[in-house]
């Protein structure tokens, strides 16, 4: 997008709100978002209440973009510092947010996009989505369920990246194939990834130091050398260069960088701002 363009979405608050609606609603046709009947009251408040099951909703209810009550100019300037990389202090600087505030902006934008993954379902299996949308939290809360903290295995093809959670893989896996099998690993900062393990690239997981240690308690270190990941992979040297940028990732969030990851790669070279629009506009899935 233009800079003209987006100076004109962004004149006002009523231009930004038309052009996230636009996202919203096909063809301006409302629905209730709970049980989508489309015979529909409105409000004197300017909300709308369905006839069916009595739900009221205004524009933007259940949608990632109404987590963190953004007006709709703050969030087009959030999602176009976002496109372009801005660190999270420069975006709460430049646009006058509280730090907070935009963190969870941040965070909310990498759950829409991790909603579109074809991974999703398991993600939110392990307790992703539930834990961190449910709390809005600025620091995620602690998993300790036995799929955590989930494993991808990465896959590149014609140009294209893909980071499968593999549920059937864990921290013990990796040690045991470490230990038995001679699998290398390396790190980075708190992320550790493998050799090729067939058919994955490479296999990805992040924890704090304390996991990493075999059953009869003996520390395992992850400093191998010339692993085939970091010498021929065009996506892993695209994402160690941005994983050491934001200067360390809290376990937690590590797949939903990991998604963004995955999202920014494969769409490298191409404007990103008016799909990552498009997916705060979508319905949080409804996770339980």
């Amino acid at each position: 997008m233009d800079l003209v363009t987006y100076e004109r979405l962004i004149h006002t608050d009523n231009s930004a709100r038309k052009y996230l609606l636009g996202f919203c609603w096909k063809n301006h046709q409302r629905f209730c978002p709970r049980c989508r009947h489309r015979k529909l009251y409105p409000l004197s408040s300017g909300r709308r209440r369905c006839a069916r099951c009595k739900y009221t909703f205004h524009d933007f209810t259940r949608r990632f973009l109404n987590i963190g009550n953004l007006s709709p100019q703050e969030w087009l300037r959030v999602i176009k510092l976002f496109e372009l990389e801005v660190p999270q202090a420069v975006i709460a600087s430049q646009t006058g947010l509280a730090p907070n505030t935009v963190a969870k902006a941040l965070n909310t934008i990498r759950l829409a996009i991790a909603a579109q993954a074809l991974d999703a379902t398991q993600l939110y299996e392990v307790g992703l989505g539930t834990a961190l949308l449910k709390s809005h939290a600025q620091t995620p809360p602690e998993h300790k369920g036995p799929g955590w903290p989930p494993v991808f295995g990465l896959v590149e093809q014609g140009g294209m990246a893909f980071l499968d959670i593999l549920p059937d893989l864990n921290v013990e896996s990796i040690i045991h194939f470490k230990r038995n099998f001679r699998l290398r690993t390396a790190s980075l900062g708190s992320v550790v990834y493998t050799d090729r393990f067939s058919p994955y690239l490479s296999l990805l997981v992040s924890g704090p130091q304390e996991i990493w240690r075999d059953w009869q308690g003996n520390p395992v270190t992850h400093r191998d050398k010339g692993l085939t990941v970091d010498a021929t992979q065009q996506f892993w040297r695209f994402a160690k260069e941005r994983l050491r940028r934001y200067r360390g990732i809290a376990p937690e969030r590590f797949p939903l960088y990991l998604k963004e990851l995955e999202f920014r790669y494969n769409r490298r070279g191409t404007d990103i701002f008016e799909e990552v629009a498009k997916l705060l506009c979508t319905f949080v899935p409804d996770l339980g």
